[in-house]
């Protein structure tokens, strides 16, 4: 039954979409006629949390995310299916600011909120891993984008991932690196957080593994901005690239520094670095060459990301970030969960880990861990002032 229904969720998706492409005045007034038989006169609302970086250095990825939750919603809301259950969805966010102990305090200020049914979130792994204890005590279903596999290591029931993990990232990356981009000499360096030691760790494995050298491993703090004396070993070294496992704002400005010390070797990086705001922190020149992997495919090549281009940017006019379609779906995935069992935390636990959905990204069961069964990477590199993809 939850099968069935979760299916309907691909459906759901489909028309919420449509609903943002279309004349909405007439789809309305189709609502308006069938009313008297199918819509409530009154209308429960279902409060879904939200938790990501909102300000700060991240925010480009939060914002993104929570304007695509917000579409859904008011698509959903607009839905015929919706309304005929009488329901009316509405968002909790919450800034975590990147910072693991104030996602702590959002998650228990979500958890402690018992009209909020789920949370979408958070983005950043070190949020992530700290919150999700919290929300497992509340018996609260979580869906994030964070990929750290520590995540969903824990046995907890209520954890659930969309993207893939970076363990499949940073293997990805390690073959892509020696086998495809033939670099064999690599530096790596990492930003200090669980997202970034773990994604280079599975680099270092795979990249060893398969006969790649790594000259030297080093370690930055967030926020930091001055890369010159590492810049200048990392040259006296001379590796073929450097591997970056981190932020886009300190990763761009490694790039930016390399290339004005005349160290003209590509960064490599993962998802976090695939942002037009790194090329624009590197600048153009020196950004030019550098490589990122990235959770998924590009939305174009989504299941249905051309619909969802077209209804985002109809809404807001900017495009969407990287991980705003995941966020889309996370949010579709709970609307769904609802109509199947209810507005309940423990019943949307069960619907969410026993489902399958057919959304805008793809096919998206999770697993008895809760991972997306499907672990999805692709890569990109910067030509031109503008990431172009080069494999999948």
């Amino acid at each position: 039954m939850i099968h069935r229904t979760m299916s309907r969720a691909g459906m759901l998706a489909l028309v919420v979409l449509m609903l943002s492409t279309v004349a909405l005045a007439g789809c309305g007034s189709n609502n308006e006629a069938e009313a008297p038989d199918t819509t409530p006169t009154e209308r429960v609302e279902v409060k879904i949390g939200f938790a990501a970086p909102l300000t700060g250095d991240n925010a480009v990825y939060g914002q993104g995310m929570r304007r695509a939750v917000e579409l859904a919603f008011k698509e959903a809301n607009n839905s015929e299916e919706v309304m005929a259950a009488g329901y009316e969805f509405v968002l909790r966010a919450e800034d975590d600011q990147a910072d693991p102990k104030q996602a702590v305090n959002v998650a228990n200020l979500l958890a402690g909120d018992t009209d909020v049914l789920g949370i979408i979130g958070h983005f950043n792994s070190g949020c992530t891993i700290p919150a999700s204890p919290v929300y497992e005590d509340a018996g609260m279903a979580m869906v994030t984008v964070s990929s750290n596999p520590q995540i969903t290591s824990q046995g907890m029931r209520v954890v659930n991932r969309i993207v893939a993990r970076d363990d499949a990232q940073g293997a990805y990356a390690g073959s892509l690196v020696l086998e495809d981009l033939g670099f064999d000499r690599v530096a790596v360096i990492d930003d200090s957080t669980p997202y970034g030691q773990g994604l280079a760790e599975e680099f270092v494995l795979e990249f060893e593994r398969l006969g790649g050298t790594v000259v030297s491993r080093d370690q930055i703090q967030t926020r930091e901005v001055d890369f010159q004396a590492l810049v200048t070993r990392l040259s006296g070294i001379e590796p073929q690239a450097v591997y970056y496992a981190g932020a886009h704002t300190e990763g761009g400005l490694i790039s930016k520094q390399m290339g004005d010390a005349g160290f003209n070797v590509p960064v490599i990086g993962g998802d976090l670095i695939f942002s037009d705001e790194y090329i624009q922190i590197a600048g153009e020149g020196n950004a030019e060459g550098d490589v990122a992997t990235i959770l998924g495919l590009p939305i174009e090549q989504q299941a249905r990301g051309q619909d969802f281009l077209a209804a985002y940017e109809a809404e807001y006019g900017v495009s969407p970030e990287a991980y705003d379609s995941y966020a889309y779906d996370a949010a579709v995935i709970f609307i769904n969960a609802v109509l199947e069992a209810g507005p309940d935390r423990e019943a949307i636990i069960e619907a969410i880990r026993a489902g399958s959905f057919d959304g805008v990204t793809g096919v998206i069961e999770f697993d008895e861990n809760g991972d997306n069964k499907q672990q999805i990477i692709s890569a990109y590199r910067v030509v031109g002032g503008a990431w172009e993809q080069i494999q999948q």
